[in-house]
């Protein structure tokens, strides 16, 4: 199931179609020193075609990805589409702090 999700980005509304397979691409593509490039490439497959020209103006210089704007991107996205899973840290019985 792919996920709609808009974001506006300085008053731009850019749509990105999200599926458990692409945010699972771009969580395993990243390694140590590649977290613009992944989110980069992450946005870029999953930014809907009608967003795709405003998503480059936005996050791109020249060939170069905006680091910060694309981490802010990603951020939004990201969270929006865990959404609607709650996760909590149970306490174990007996642990020192009940």
């Amino acid at each position: 199931m792919t996920q709609e999700i808009t974001v506006e980005v300085s008053d731009v509304d850019i749509k990105f179609n999200v599926s458990d397979d692409d945010f699972n691409k771009y969580i395993n593509d990243q390694m140590p020193n590649e977290k613009v490039n992944s989110a980069y490439n992450f946005l870029s497959r999953t930014v809907d075609a009608d967003s795709k020209d405003e998503f480059k103006k936005i996050a791109v210089n020249g060939a170069t990805p905006k680091g910060m704007v694309v981490m802010q991107i990603v951020g939004v996205v990201a969270e929006e589409f865990g959404s609607g899973v709650s996760i909590s840290l149970k306490k174990q019985k007996g642990s020192p702090e009940e």
